[in-house]
């Protein structure tokens, strides 16, 4: 099972004097269970490419399916959760409750039975039941937030698809929500991240796609990503670069804390094995 796009195209105006080609021809898939990283510059189609995910945009040549399922069928909104950009707009209720029960509750859940999903998808977002009473406008940018990506994920969607998801939020919000969405895949959702800031999610990534204008520029692993010389690394690669380039025997293809200290604790090991041999 996968989201699979083949040859889609899409405009914006199309058939005015204003028309803009967003996406370009382009064709990959996303395969369940995988924790995808889409990037690329502002106006290279990223959040256009998100919104035909799920059926909010249809492309106006080739086909995009999700699990088998056109999106053109209304069907697939129960198979893609979308988080927008600015979450806060997707907020409406007059407590938490009526937020993040009104997904579920369309497709059919109601009873204890709706109340269950509530809770789990609070809990899941590191929320309390006791917020499900207040309204969503009282709490914080940062809890806002937290709500929207709890009545997506109270969908129980196969996939969740995330647009800019740490945009604006401060360094702790910022760290909460990048842990969630990690206990989130490990728990077996597939995570599709459109984000400008490549680096801090790189470590949870098992695929890397980056769009200029319209048009897939890369796609591969995030190794081969990092390999690939991009403009901007981690800050980590590059101090294991550097590490490198003075003698080390490390590796330059590292992009989170944990491996560089590994990498460099090994490095260490091995200049005392030798000094002591």
């Amino acid at each position: 099972m996968s989201i699979d796009v083949k040859n889609v195209s899409f405009c914006y105006n199309r058939g005015t004097p204003l028309q803009k080609l967003a996406l370009d021809n382009i064709s990959f898939s996303i395969n369940k269970g995988e924790f995808v990283l889409i990037g690329g510059e502002v106006g290279s189609g990223k959040s256009t490419l998100l919104r035909h995910f799920n059926g909010l945009l249809k492309p106006h040549s080739g086909s995009v399916t999700v699990s088998g399922i056109n999106t053109r069928d209304s069907k697939v909104r129960s198979k893609v959760g979308l988080l927008m950009q600015y979450p806060q707009k997707q907020l409406f209720g007059k407590t938490v409750y009526e937020d993040v029960s009104f997904g579920p509750s369309n497709f059919g859940s109601k009873g204890e039975a709706l109340g269950k999903q509530v809770n789990d998808a609070l809990n899941l977002v590191g929320l309390s039941e006791d917020i499900s009473v207040l309204s969503p406008f009282s709490l914080s940018g940062g809890q806002m937030r937290l709500v929207a990506l709890a009545g997506v994920f109270s969908m129980e969607p196969e996939y969740l698809v995330l647009d800019e998801p740490t945009s604006g939020l401060d360094p702790e919000n910022r760290s909460s929500l990048l842990s969630i969405l990690g206990k989130l895949h490990s728990s077996g959702i597939s995570i599709v991240v459109v984000s400008h800031q490549i680096c801090e999610l790189l470590p949870f990534a098992e695929k890397v796609l980056i769009l200029k204008k319209g048009r897939i520029d890369f796609i591969g692993t995030p190794k081969e990503y990092l390999r690939s010389a991009p403009s901007s690394l981690p800050e980590i690669t590059s101090l294991m670069k550097e590490l490198q380039s003075a003698g080390f025997n490390v590796r330059d293809d590292i992009y989170s804390v944990d491996h560089a200290f590994l990498e460099i604790n090994n490095a260490l090991k091995e200049i005392g094995d030798k000094q002591h041999g």
